[in-house]
């Protein structure tokens, strides 16, 4: 398979999408990619919050902007193309070219990037991202387009 024109990234928020969740989540014995995600289990989710370490993150119209700046200046750092960045209260996407990285270690560096600004903000939280993350390849212009207009117009809040 040839290499992709551009990585899809997408991340949330710690606390924000816990195992059980009714809009649905992987597991270690369902990860495998197409494979429909498992739906509402209360006692599962139940279970992730109490695990938790922290309460839940939500960024401020503030911590979205500095995330925001952050993730530009990684991508400006590094030479990548960024098409399409948008960070939400509660997740985040990035549409981006990397040459010669894989779309998981790309989403890495951009999460340390923003941790790092971020702890600025809240220096005593320790876990802004939940871990991992939702890589989607794409491989023709087209498909990019779509990823862009999803990514700048079709999300709950507007633009940091």
């Amino acid at each position: 398979m040839h290499e992709p024109l551009a990585y899809h990234l997408s991340w949330t928020c710690y606390g924000q999408w816990l195992h059980g969740d009714v809009r649905g989540y992987v597991d270690d014995r369902h990860r495998t990619p197409g494979e429909p995600y498992i739906y509402d289990h209360p006692q599962r989710r139940s279970a992730a919050a109490n695990r938790m370490a922290e309460p839940p993150c939500w960024l401020t119209h503030a911590r979205r902007g500095a995330a925001e700046e952050a993730l530009r200046e990684a991508c400006a750092f590094r030479g990548w193309m960024l098409h399409a960045l948008n960070v939400q209260p509660d997740h985040v996407h990035v549409v981006i070219t990397a040459r010669g990285l894989t779309g998981k270690r790309v989403m890495q560096r951009l999460k340390d990037r923003a941790t790092r600004r971020l702890r600025e903000t809240v220096p005593e939280r320790r876990r802004w991202w939940t871990e991992g993350g939702k890589v989607d390849l794409i491989f023709n212009e087209r498909h990019l387009g779509q990823v862009v207009d999803y990514v700048h117009s079709r999300q709950p809040f507007p633009r940091a």
